[in-house]
């Protein structure tokens, strides 16, 4: 009897525990609780102003790796290139651009690429040049040129721009061109990239996002003729 007794004892306890951990499992807020994952996207290139041309080709992801590809971007004046190739998976992502020219501020590269990779991010330029001059293959962050477009006034062109967003993610794009253009300036950005944490993860509203690195200016003017 007092066998009997012990088992049913040992029993009922075992699924008072059984039942305890359930709950602990399946409680809300607790520390077993699905943990907010990170967002990868990329696009090749964009414009706004006069002329708007979309992100393309773009992609995002927060599961597994994501690519797109375009074989040119021919559809404006104002921007041209061509294999434009795009990656993003949850932690890291990448945007290259071949044979990127902007015209009217005689802004051209063989390869345009940006990178982002766990939260940090680069760029590289192949034979990039503006105004006659050769760009830095692997410029610093937020590296900035001032340059003069005779008949249109002065322009900007920002190299490895970097922005932390209000989520705690980063965002880098290769090359940003400020153009003034008759009538309203025009936004041009070659091969960005986007990885980090979605709001409520690490660096998200939660916690006080750190500043993008400070912009690196570029002593002397660039004319721009012709």
């Amino acid at each position: 009897m007092r066998y009997s007794h012990a088992v049913r004892g040992f029993v009922a306890t075992g699924l008072l525990t059984t039942g305890l951990a359930a709950g602990l499992l399946s409680a809300p807020g607790t520390a077993l609780a699905a943990q907010p994952q990170g967002e990868g996207s990329a696009y090749g290139l964009t414009a706004s102003g006069p002329v708007s041309v979309p992100p393309v080709p773009a992609v995002s992801s927060t599961t597994e790796t994501v690519r797109k590809s375009l074989l040119s971007e021919r559809s404006t004046d104002l921007v041209k290139a061509s294999a434009l190739d795009v990656s993003a998976s949850p932690d890291r992502a990448k945007s290259s651009v071949a044979d990127a020219v902007v015209p009217a501020a005689k802004l051209r590269a063989d390869a345009v690429t940006a990178k982002c990779q766990g939260g940090e991010g680069a760029a590289h330029l192949a034979d990039a040049v503006i105004a006659g001059k050769r760009l830095d293959a692997s410029p610093a962050p937020n590296t900035t040129i001032p340059v003069n477009v005779e008949g249109l006034g002065r322009a900007a062109l920002t190299l490895n721009k970097q922005e932390r967003m209000a989520d705690g993610r980063l965002a880098v794009t290769a090359m940003e061109l400020e153009l003034p253009l008759p009538g309203k300036a025009a936004n041009v950005r070659i091969a960005s990239a986007t990885c980090g944490q979605q709001p409520g993860g690490p660096g998200g509203p939660g916690e006080q996002p750190s500043d993008a690195p400070a912009p690196t200016p570029v002593e002397h003017d660039l004319p721009v003729t012709g």
